[in-house]
């Protein structure tokens, strides 16, 4: 094989083989997007604790928090569910995941820096929430809860706007993220507009769920082959 051969066939070599800073962006892309799907299981989570308070629990009218503390009642002294610690995990499971969608998804530019941030403050308030339950410390528990519904939420609201979404998810995922800090403001302010004070708890919380599932599933596609090179992207 002569020397020009050789040349062409080391050439072809190195372009058939991804380079390490390839490797390392199709694994932030696969974090992106298996992150954000994620976030499905702290519905699920919380359909089996709230099961277990054998028909004293009520979607409508009791606090999500309520799920991660081992006794409830007016006086504190009924055992509501040995699974408390489920929900606090999954919560603290929940932050882990809206955290490492907001800096996967900047890497491979699917967000802006702003809705990064807030989705990175968003984690680490939900985890901060789930680490410390209502009965440990309600004050910090409660700061921890308003930072993830506050910062999460307007995540939503700035992420909806990025050029790389279709129109079409950048109403819904923008719509998301306004019905869940409508939702919240409406929780803290005791507005219940006759669904139940648990009901607007949890619009605010799957509507923000929902937006991050939403933006997952519609980047599926963008996050399978990383665009991080692609400065149109």
């Amino acid at each position: 094989m002569t020397t020009e051969a050789k040349s062409e066939a080391n050439a072809a070599t190195a372009r058939a083989e991804p380079t390490a800073a390839a490797k390392r962006s199709r694994f932030v892309a696969h974090v992106a997007r298996w992150a954000g799907l994620s976030v499905v299981q702290f519905v699920l989570v919380e359909y089996i604790v709230s099961a277990t308070w054998r028909g004293l629990y009520s979607y409508r009218n009791n606090y999500i928090s309520e799920l991660g503390i081992p006794f409830c009642g007016p006086v504190g002294d009924w055992p509501c569910s040995q699974l408390y610690v489920l929900l606090n995990a999954s919560m603290v499971l929940f932050g882990v995941a809206i955290a490492a969608v907001g800096g996967s998804w900047y890497i491979v530019r699917r967000i802006d820096g702003r809705a990064a941030s807030f989705f990175v403050v968003a984690g680490a308030g939900a985890i901060t929430a789930g680490v410390v339950n209502q009965g440990v410390n309600y004050p910090i528990h409660s700061f921890g809860a308003t930072v993830f519904f506050i910062f999460g939420n307007f995540g939503l609201v700035v992420a909806g706007g990025h050029r790389s979404l279709r129109r079409t998810i950048r109403i819904v995922v923008t719509a998301l993220g306004a019905v869940g800090l409508a939702g919240y403001f409406a929780y803290m302010g005791g507005h219940e507009f006759g669904l139940g004070i648990g009901s607007m708890e949890r619009v605010a919380t799957y509507s923000l769920l929902v937006g991050v599932l939403v933006l997952s599933v519609s980047q599926f596609n963008a996050t399978r082959v990383p665009k991080t090179l692609d400065e149109s992207a």
